[in-house]
């Protein structure tokens, strides 16, 4: 049983290939003047960061600090609904030679409303000291958020 088993999903991932092939047919003006069709990429998912501690020293002679451990961002969610998109867009850029600004492609990374929440497990006051407490960062959002991106 085991070996019929096996021979089906050999066979079924052997003929995938073929299944997939199609015949590329030519379309007339009529045809074409139907065609709709979108630029760009949109990405949704699950995110999941850790970061093992931030420490703040303090610059005076008693050089004393603070120390955040355990820092999660715990199944951070860009929804499907509302995903991050990439674009190509045109804006005008000075350049860092100086002169006037030219135009200028840019890939653009919109960022929609990220949900999730930061926790850190101990705040510490010194390196070795015993935890005061915890913290929660509640309802990150970067709603309406660019990044662009573009050589120089």
């Amino acid at each position: 049983m085991k070996k019929i088993k096996q021979l089906v999903l050999a066979s079924a991932v052997l003929a995938t290939p073929f299944l997939a092939h199609a015949d590329m047919q030519s379309m007339d003006d009529a045809a074409l003047s139907g065609v709709t069709g979108q630029d760009g990429i949109s990405i949704a998912g699950t995110f999941n960061a850790q970061i093992g501690a931030v420490t703040y020293t303090d610059a005076d002679t008693k050089g004393g600090s603070l120390v955040l451990e355990g820092i999660h961002l715990p199944s951070v969610t860009i929804s499907d609904d509302s995903p991050m998109t990439v674009d190509v867009v045109t804006n005008d850029v000075k350049p860092l030679s100086g002169g006037a600004a030219v135009a200028t492609q840019q890939l653009q990374l919109g960022l929609p409303s990220i949900t999730g929440n930061v926790t850190v497990d101990a705040v510490k006051v010194g390196s070795g000291g015993a935890s005061i407490g915890s913290l929660t960062v509640s309802n990150l959002n970067l709603a309406g958020s660019q990044v662009r991106i573009w050589g120089h």
